[in-house]
């Protein structure tokens, strides 16, 4: 044994649960995963840290259970890594799915490293966490080791460029995924040639999932020539990126002529769309710039610096150019589902400057009422305190932007932390992309 196989043994010993310790709760759910055997659904649970400690327990000395579903819980990065370690022992699990567990790179880095070792895994479902490029690189190596995995899912997630250049780098290497998905992980135009390159040489993924990452012409280039020379993806989806004619017709010409393959192009968003998104400046973008313009700025080579500003001043600068802070939620899919919103942060002496909501049509409204949407703001408490149906004015093609002052919507002046900001299309179906912001300083 390893010093790393040492330690990593004194860790989980650390991390073992007792039967006798377990709460009533605990000790329910361990019986349970114990005696199951083929599927076994525990999704929308109320299941946390404590919970999936014991569920991994079980899973441990369980030799029956095929497919276990955690979907919609809370177990986060904690109780991933109690999950990481039951794989290690576990010899029969073939599907695992953890959908909506607010896992991030810490708990994507234990089951990563669990992978490694072991040999029956074959579908993983990590959708709609919190993982990043720190955790999709450690997946990535992981593909470089495992030879079971078949399906891997990391939809609706964070890795960015990075991350996706690293799942490339693995899928070079890999012979077992037939099935990836990275859909809504803005892995843009570096991520997408990456991956392209990848594609160029592996030789077993049939099926692969791109939607909703901001890839633009050039992404859609170098996926093309991939095309050209990849004989095994039999399904792509390419759906409400940023394809411009260029983009869409290099892709069009790369499937001419490829039995069998099916290529979903649907709903391509305007790549201008992300060009109106302002800046998010952190705090300490703010009063650095803030302490520029207050404290005078030494000019290099330059004897002399520049005036120092009255602080009054520099924040009109400030404000004139929309330097702040904000919170903000996008939307690319489902517009018939769920209401935009999203919540102040904590902070007693916010104040809200703007609320922007920028919409994306697949067609124009052909009527000025059929383009609005309602506007809903609630305090703290839940409470309504302002609603309103807004009117945005189209600014280029399908493009439609609408901007609340606290001139014209005096409620904003008195928001704070946990007032909430929700909006709902009004035809909703014709949206292709969406975004709510606040900025406040």
């Amino acid at each position: 044994m390893t010093v790393a196989d040492s330690n990593q043994a004194g860790l989980a010993a650390e991390r073992m649960l007792s039967y006798e310790s377990m709460t009533e709760r605990q000790r329910e759910l361990y019986d349970q995963v114990k005696k199951a055997s083929g599927q076994l659904d525990l999704d929308d649970n109320q299941i946390g840290v404590a919970e999936a400690q014991a569920i991994a327990e079980a899973l441990k000395v369980n030799t029956t259970l095929i497919k276990i579903s955690l979907q919609e819980n809370q177990i986060g990065d904690a109780g991933a890594q109690a999950i990481a370690e039951a794989l290690r022992a576990n010899t029969t699990l073939k599907e695992l799915l953890l959908h909506l567990n607010q896992i991030g790179d810490a708990g994507a880095q234990a089951i990563a490293e669990a992978l490694k070792v072991n040999n029956t895994l074959t579908d993983l479902y990590l959708d709609e966490n919190q993982i990043g490029d720190g955790g999709a690189q450690a997946i990535a190596e992981a593909l470089k080791a495992n030879a079971t995995l078949s399906y891997v899912h990391l939809k609706h997630n964070q890795i960015g460029d990075g991350g996706a250049w690293a799942i490339a780098e693995a899928l070079r290497v890999n012979s077992t995924v037939t099935v990836l998905s990275l859909r809504h992980n803005q892995i843009g135009d570096g991520g997408a040639w990456a991956i392209a390159e990848a594609l160029k040489v592996n030789k077993t993924l049939i099926r692969i999932s791109l939607d909703g990452n901001q890839i633009g012409d050039a992404g859609a280039q170098a996926i093309a020539e991939a095309l050209k020379v990849n004989t095994t993806l039999t399904l792509l989806f390419l759906s409400r990126n940023c394809f411009g004619v260029f983009g869409s017709q290099a892709i069009d010409e790369a499937c001419k002529g490829k039995s069998g393959f099916q290529l979903f192009l649907r709903d391509q968003i305007n790549p201008l769309a992300f060009s109106f998104l302002p800046r998010l400046a952190s705090a300490e973008d703010i009063q650095a710039v803030l302490g520029m313009l207050t404290g005078g700025l030494e000019l290099e080579n330059q004897p002399a610096s520049l005036p120092t500003l009255p602080t009054e001043m520099a924040d009109l600068i400030m404000d004139k150019a929309h330097y702040w802070q904000g919170v903000e939620k996008i939307k690319r899919e489902d517009f018939d589902v769920d209401t935009l919103k999203v919540t102040m942060p904590q902070g007693n002496s916010i104040r809200v400057k703007t609320i922007q909501v920028l919409r994306d049509w697949s067609e124009r409204p052909k009527h000025t009422d059929d383009g609005a949407f309602d506007l809903t703001v609630r305090d703290e408490q839940g409470a309504v305190r302002h609603e309103c149906t807004v009117h945005p004015t189209f600014v280029e093609s399908n493009l439609a932007l609408a901007t609340i002052w606290p001139a014209s919507t005096p409620i904003l002046r008195q928001m704070r932390e946990d007032w909430e900001v929700q909006v709902r299309p009004t035809f909703p179906r014709d949206v292709l992309f969406e975004r709510l912001y606040v900025g406040y300083v």
